[in-house]
């Protein structure tokens, strides 16, 4: 079974206006690092960006990539490359985002977009560091190739991800030696006689996925290496994915009140936790939240700190499975609430 790679969502013919700002949202998925989950969400975000009047002057480019190691389908005669793990997907996702910015400049006439990053669980964490690299490149080469206005990220895994509930029992697993060939192996024993359209009926059914969450699994679970690969790079995110590491680059000086006014990234990102995330353990959010959030609004006063929100209601943290819609309602506002930020600036 075939899957794909990049989704790719473009301006509407009618809306490519001369005098319109071109915006990339580059969107990195969590793990199972496969991007057709959230085929449902970006589309919907998309229709819902484009249908926005405060918004009909902006051409809209959405997309995303799969992560390195989910791309290979089951008919890929080409030999399996390298299990990657987290330090090896940020490097490979950062050039994907440079890759689409290019494709924008190609289709546009020449004309570099304004970016917001978007992330998804273990993509949160990603999209930090891409922020953090692309930042010490511009302090490098003295200016930066492209503006970087702003970034969301949903149900993050930022810190201290083995201290979750899921992360308790998934890292306790993933100490056994040789556990991600083991665990594949396993997979690929029970799944290996069993035709791939009749899989993809039993993960929908067992499961209860929608149709594009039980393809997408199927894929995965019928892919050289996709099983051994999410579970190679969650061993190393219950590793890497501990303390708050990142210091002014990213937060700025949060406690000085009017010492970054200008400084459009730091003041332009978004967090969203769910309520009871089995892969965030609630003392190590709440304590994030008091340490470096805001949680009212986008609109502050200059002692701005990043907007940090917790669902009220009960979006699992597997929202592109069954949320799209919801989530992708608030991603618009959000979207708006930064442009209209960096308008101001």
């Amino acid at each position: 079974m075939e899957t794909r790679t990049k989704l790719y969502y473009n301006p509407s013919a009618g809306r490519n206006k001369t005098n319109a700002q071109e915006y990339l949202i580059f969107h990195i998925p969590g793990n199972p690092g496969l991007i057709p989950y959230y085929d449902p969400f970006l589309s919907t975000l998309h229709t819902l960006l484009e249908s926005t009047p405060a918004l009909r002057n902006s051409n809209f480019h959405i997309c995303g990539h799969s992560l390195l190691g989910f791309e290979a389908s089951e008919d890929d005669a080409q030999r399996p490359p390298k299990l990657a793990g987290l330090e090896r997907q940020i490097h490979f996702i950062n050039g994907c985002l440079y890759d689409r910015v290019d494709e924008v400049r190609q289709k546009t006439g020449g004309i570099t977009p304004k970016v917001i990053l978007m992330g998804h669980s273990v993509g949160t964490y990603m999209l930090l560091e891409i922020i953090r690299r692309h930042r010490k490149q511009i302090e490098v080469v003295g200016h930066q190739d492209f503006d970087l206005i702003g970034g969301i990220l949903l149900f993050p895994t930022i810190t201290h991800i083995a201290r979750s509930p899921s992360g308790i029992v998934a890292s306790a697993l993933l100490r056994i030696p040789g556990s991600a060939h083991i665990g594949s192996a396993i997979v690929k024993v029970l799944t290996y006689f069993i035709p791939t359209d009749f899989l993809n009926r039993l993960v929908r059914l067992i499961m209860r996925f929608p149709e594009h969450a039980a393809r997408t699994t199927t894929a995965l679970i019928k892919s050289p290496i996709g099983v051994k690969e999410a579970l190679f790079l969650a061993k190393d995110e219950m590793d890497m994915i501990t303390h708050d590491k990142w210091g002014e680059e990213i937060w700025g000086a949060a406690t000085d009140p009017g010492t970054n006014k200008g400084d459009t990234i730091h003041s332009n990102l978004v967090f969203f936790w769910g309520s009871h995330d089995a892969w965030v353990a609630q003392e190590t959010r709440d304590e994030l939240i008091r340490a470096r959030g805001y949680r009212d609004s986008l609109k502050k006063s200059d002692d701005w700190k990043p907007t940090m929100l917790v669902d009220k209601g009960k979006i699992p943290h597997g929202f592109c499975l069954k949320h799209s819609e919801i989530v992708a309602d608030y991603v618009r506002e959000w979207v708006k609430a930064i442009i209209d930020n960096d308008n101001e600036i």
